[in-house]
Parts: C-alpha cells; sequence; structure tokens
C-alpha cells in the first residue's frame, strides 16, 4: 500500500475564535503548557518491553521508538513462551497487515483449492459459415465476475488478462463478428466501491480504486509519460478506458529529476496531470479506472477488437440479474480443469445461456500475490465474498462473518476494529496480540502451511523483495507489511536459531516525518528472533499471552 499524505480527519475547518473567548483559549493555552511540561513523566510511565529478548530491544524506548507509539509481541509456537512484548494488548492503525485477517479468513472459509468463475453469457441470432469455422452473433452479450482477482499476469508474467483472455478464448472459437450490447453484470457486490474513511486523495490511485466483481487488471490503468524530441506525449493504456488527460507534463533538460503530479475529482472521469520528464524517459504509473463495471465493457470491447473480431457495440451495466443460473460455489467452480473453449451451439433468441466459463487460479495463488503485493482492491474484494449473500455481498454482513471468523479462532475481538477489507482506511484499529493470536491459530489451521506460503519474503516479488538483506535464510521469515502516513507495520513469522517458529506483530503509528525508523526496529527485532537460543543465558520466567 503506498502511503500518501492524508488532511486531518477532524471537519469543519480551523476553529474560530468568538468575542469574549479569550480566557478560554489562555485556559486551554496553560492545559496544553502542563501536558508538555509531563510528558517526560508520562513517556516514563510508558510499558516496559519484556520477554527473553527485552533486554535487547531497549530500542524500543529511545530515540524515534520513543517518540511513537509502538506495540510488539512475539511468540513461540512450539511452547507458547513470550520471547517479547510491548504495549501488545493497546490498538493501533495496521495498515495493510488488517489483510491478514482478511486472507486468512478467506483461506479458511473456502479452501486453498477455491476457484472463482468468470462467466460469458449470451442470446441473440447466431450465423455460421464456413463449416461452422465462423460465427457472427448479432444480439447481447453478459460478463459476470466473480469477485476472485486478475492476478494471472502477476503468476505468470507474459500471460494474459482476465479481458483479453475472455476475448481470445472468443476469437480462437470462431467468432468473427459480434453486434450487440456488453452488458456487465454489476448484482454480486452491493453498489459499495470505496472503503469507509478511504482519503480523497487516494481515489484517483490504483491502490484506491473502486471495487466491483470484475478487477480486470486491479480497476487500473496505466498512464504512460514519454519525453521526446517534440515534447511529453501522455497516453493510456488500454486506450478504451474511460479516462481523459488534461494538463501538460514539460520536457526538460536530461539530469533533472522527473515530476509527475496527477489528480482526479471524486465521480470525474478527467485526469489532471503535471510536471516535468527529462527528454529521452519514459515513466508509467497506475491509476484508478472510474465506474469499473462500466469499465470493464469497454475494456471487453476494445480487447474483442485487438483478437481480431469485427465489433459494433455499445456497453451497458446491469444492476438486477439477467437470468436464473447463478455462478457456482467457490468451493465448486465450473471450468476449472481443461481447456476452457467458447460454445455458440445453445445461444438462442429467447434466454441467456452460457458460452464461456474461465476459473481463476486456486485461492492458494491468488491470495499469496493479495499479501506479497498488498493489492488493496482485490483484498476488498475478498472481504466481501465472506459474505453468504448469493448476491448484493455487503461490507457490513462480510465483516460480521469475519469477525465470528475471528473469534472462533480465538481472537479477542475486542481488540479489533475493522472498517475495510484492505487496511487502507484509518480507522482500522487491531492489537499485536490480536494479530498473533489470529497468525498462532492459522499456524495450527488446515490451512497453516499454505497461508505462511502466501505471504512475502526477503528476496521475493512484493513488499518484502528489498528488506532482511542481511537475515540468515534459515530465519525464513513470511510476513505482511503496512504503510499508511506515520504508520508502519510488519506481522508474520520468523524461525529462531534453534528452528523454532515464532510469530509475531510490530506495529507503530505516529512516527514523525518518515517510517524509515520504523522499519529499522522492525528489522532489528525480526534479526533478534532470528538469532534467539533458548537457555543461551538465564531468563526470569515470563507469562504466556497466547494461551495454548
Amino acid at each position: 500500500m503506498s502511503g500518501t499524505s492524508r488532511e486531518s480527519l477532524v471537519r469543519g475547518g480551523p476553529f474560530k475564535v468568538r468575542p469574549g473567548s479569550c480566557f478560554l483559549r489562555a485556559a486551554a493555552l496553560g492545559t496544553a503548557v502542563l501536558v508538555l511540561l509531563a510528558a517526560p513523566a508520562l513517556r516514563g510511565q510508558a510499558d516496559p518491553a519484556w520477554g527473553a529478548l527485552a533486554d535487547s530491544a531497549e530500542f524500543l524506548h529511545e530515540g524515534a521508538a520513543a517518540r511513537a507509539h509502538v506495540g510488539v509481541l512475539a511468540v513461540s509456537l512450539e511452547s507458547g513462551d513470550t520471547l517479547l512484548a510491548h504495549q501488545p494488548d493497546r490498538r493501533f492503525i495496521p495498515a495493510s497487515n488488517h489483510k491478514l485477517f482478511v486472507t486468512g479468513a478467506f483461506l479458511e472459509e473456502f479452501g486453498p483449492n477455491a476457484r472463482g468463475t468468470t462467466r460469458l453469457d449470451a442470446r441473440g441470432k447466431v450465423e455460421r459459415k464456413h463449416g461452422g469455422r465462423e460465427t457472427k452473433l448479432k444480439g447481447d452479450l453478459v460478463l459476470r465476475g466473480s469477485g476472485c482477482p486478475d492476478v494471472v499476469q502477476l503468476l505468470r508474467p507474459g500471460s494474459r488478462g482476465l479481458l483479453d483472455s475472455l476475448a481470445y478464448l472468443l476469437h480462437d472459437a470462431g467468432l468473427v463478428r459480434f453486434e450487440g450490447t456488453v452488458t456487465v453484470d454489476g448484482t454480486l457486490f452491493a453498489a459499495e466501491p470505496y472503503g469507509v474513511g478511504w482519503a480523497i486523495d487516494d481515489l484517483p490511485w490504483s491502490y484506491g480504486a473502486a471495487v466491483n466483481a470484475v478487477l480486470a487488471n486491479g480497476n487500473a490503468a496505466t498512464l504512460v509519460a514519454s519525453s521526446g524530441p517534440k515534447g511529453v506525449s501522455l497516453a493510456l493504456e488500454p486506450p478504451e478506458v474511460p479516462l481523459a488527460i488534461e494538463g501538460r507534463v514539460a520536457a526538460a533538460d536530461s539530469g533533472v529529476a522527473p515530476v509527475l503530479s496527477i489528480a482526479r475529482d471524486p465521480g470525474s472521469h478527467v485526469l489532471r496531470v503535471s510536471g516535468r520528464l527529462p527528454r529521452g524517459l519514459t515513466l508509467r504509473k497506475q491509476v484508478a479506472v472510474p465506474d469499473p463495471d462500466s469499465a470493464a465493457g469497454l475494456m471487453l470491447v476494445g480487447a474483442m477488437k485487438r483478437a481480431g473480431i469485427e465489433v459494433r457495440a455499445k456497453v451497458a451495466v446491469a444492476r438486477m440479474p439477467l437470468g436464473d443460473d447463478p455462478l457456482p460455489d467457490l468451493r465448486r467452480p465450473e471450468g476449472g480443469s481443461g481447456s476452457p473453449r467458447a460454445d455458440f451451439g445453445s445461444v438462442g433468441s429467447k434466454s441467456f445461456v452460457p458460452i464461456l466459463r474461465l476459473a481463476t487460479p486456486p485461492a492458494s495463488e491468488f491470495v499469496s500475490m493479495v499479501d506479497a503485493y498488498s493489492l488493496n482492491v482485490e483484498s476488498e474484494a475478498l472481504l466481501r465474498l465472506l459474505d453468504p449473500a448469493p448476491l448484493g455481498k455487503t461490507v457490513a454482513s462480510a465483516l460480521h462473518r469475519l469477525n465470528a471468523i475471528l473469534s472462533d479462532a480465538g481472537v479477542d475481538t475486542l481488540e479489533v476494529s475493522a472498517v475495510d477489507g484492505s487496511g487502507l482506511s484509518p480507522l482500522n484499529l487491531a492489537s499485536p496480540r490480536a494479530f498473533v493470536q489470529w497468525l498462532v491459530h492459522l499456524a495450527q489451521s488446515p490451512v497453516g502451511k499454505v497461508f505462511q506460503a502466501a505471504l512475502g519474503s526477503p528476496g521475493n516479488v512484493g513488499t518484502l523483495e528489498r528488506r532482511f538483506q542481511g537475515l540468515s535464510p534459515s530465519a525464513d521469515v513470511r510476513a505482511k507489511t503496512g504503510t499508511l502516513t506515520n504508520v508502519s507495520a510488519l506481522s508474520g513469522y520468523a524461525s529462531t536459531a534453534d528452528g523454532d517458529r515464532v510469530a509475531f506483530s510490530i506495529l507503530s503509528n505516529g512516527n514523525r516525518a518518515s517510517v524509515a525508523p520504523a522499519r529499522s526496529w522492525e528489522e532489528a527485532i525480526v534479526g533478534l528472533i532470528a538469532r534467539y537460543r533458548k537457555g543461551a543465558a538465564e531468563e526470569p520466567p515470563v507469562p504466556r499471552m497466547i494461551p495454548r
């Protein structure tokens, strides 16, 4: 998740002084001075770290860590012993660590082999030529998304994305011409495109994209800025996304730092772009696509044209079900084996029939991409899929189900307050203890090995690729990062020098200026875990934070 500047959450603008309020202002100033004078004493009263590693973690009480709000818990999966604890039951903004609750719950609810099925339905008049090798369809196509992430290109670079795959399969089955309407079925999820508390300035970027059930390329497009002899050209890929570009980027001499600023007002389809770009340089930025259902229809039409199909079509979005044939249960997907192929044999003019089914990769694979790359819109969709309703799945019902799953796992849900599925909202709260309780449960769950393997690891793709470079591979770190402005988080698993597996959570809020210091003490704590040997020194007995 990208960290980006945020405006204050306090509404109503600056405080306005009313006549006769000078006394109130003086009293408030006096109170502020007393608080400042008392601050060192208050810091001294903060809970000290404890556990076998506490003496080596004195940095938690010094420098940047002492000025921030930090919570840590590290617990042995083998013995249940607490290796390190510092304010473990306090609640923090967890940023993308919140995804651990969602992806773990999804695996427990549906299993690692679950697959979604994207489907194309059709009705109309079919004309066949050349012994059935060429097909023309005049009528309607309906695109029905599964709500599962479109991550095949991340898993297998060079592969086609979802909509290009559908277009290729239509052409491969002989479709040479389509005339009619492409309708995107928008009924799987309720119309709740954004999370509670998301910042307006996040919405133009791919990490703040609106949620729908198709999730083509994460509901994002690529803004390409290329600086050449004649100036800077701006283009979008794919070109049919419903966005217009407004503004100008100046060409600059080589050696000048590039600057590319992007903004889009809520509800607007206009990207405002400005900045400068050295000649000979090309920059690519991922931007969110507005109205993702209608955008998916336009992008499917474009993909069909690129596949060689002649298309004369308009795009529509359905907010009521168009047929009686539901999508398959994620636990029993259609089209999960064999090579998918479009079939126009049953198409008629009266009712819609399925002509093409395309299964997603299994949950074990798409969850791994969501966690490793910290994909927001995809995690939002996974949350919504927890709602057991067949259609119109809501965030409220999904969060209710998530809370029940966490409670059944032994997590103290009074220490968790969830409002979205990605952690992009600063209104989410959770304690290190809640995360460790969840991690301990998952380690003992039938999906535990799959869940750990799905997490990011140093040197591999994702947000941990360039971290922990000096750490021994024997530590086998599997973890999830989290970053917002002034917020950093890292939770997951690591192994001690004895080979004991440890579940840990490190959350910090209120980091000043940069989260770089927070990342340094995250790596220091994981390093302490990796070097720890039980019995290397006399350690006082410590209480267990997680019941066995």
